[in-house]
């Protein structure tokens, strides 16, 4: 799995952030979806990186020497399941912030944590196929802040529709795509 490979990865995973910061900037003024959206940018950048690197470091500490033979079966599984995942989520509901809620820290801090975990799934098997950690997780913290930033510049208390639930389901497409791709090739 090449660099592309894993910005590619990166930001489907991150239209979790994009979609969550869409659905809270359509229930926020402008002047508080402007100043919330650096904060729960830096917020979901932070957890998500964290994450990745306990999942990194768990992977090398534990099972480097167990699964190396395996490694692409278990990205392929990893990705499938988080492909799945996505293509599941688009037909529920997701977490967003209310305009009330732009000063609660728990529930930046509980949403992150949610979004964040899958990073577990995805720095664990990047490490058993011998990948550097530094590249990775500098563009996995651009990438996280870019999309968040992002999914807030789409929504505004005028929109009809959520374009980033269209994103997330071609986010799990590619995320299979990617995952069979490992098998294939």
């Amino acid at each position: 799995m090449g660099l592309i490979a894993m910005i590619i990865i990166f930001i489907c995973l991150c239209t979790d952030n994009m979609v969550t910061a869409n659905m809270s900037a359509m229930n926020m003024e402008p002047k508080t979806k402007s100043i919330f959206s650096i904060k729960a940018a830096l917020c979901f950048a932070g957890f998500n990186a964290l994450f990745f690197t306990i999942g990194y470091i768990i992977g090398f500490l534990f099972f480097h020497n167990y699964f190396v033979r395996v490694n692409n079966w278990i990205a392929f599984a990893f990705l499938l399941l988080l492909g799945i995942k996505y293509l599941l989520e688009t037909i529920e509901k997701s977490p967003s912030f209310r305009e009330n809620e732009a000063g609660d820290n728990g529930k930046i801090w509980r949403v992150s944590l949610i979004t964040a975990s899958q990073f577990l799934l995805v720095g664990y098997p990047l490490e058993l196929m011998g990948k550097s950690w530094f590249p990775q997780i500098l563009f996995l913290l651009i990438i996280s802040f870019l999309m968040t930033i992002l999914g807030f510049h789409l929504g505004s208390k005028s929109s009809k529709t959520i374009v980033s639930k269209k994103v997330e389901f071609v986010a799990g497409l590619i995320l299979v795509i990617m995952a069979v791709r490992l098998i294939i090739l």
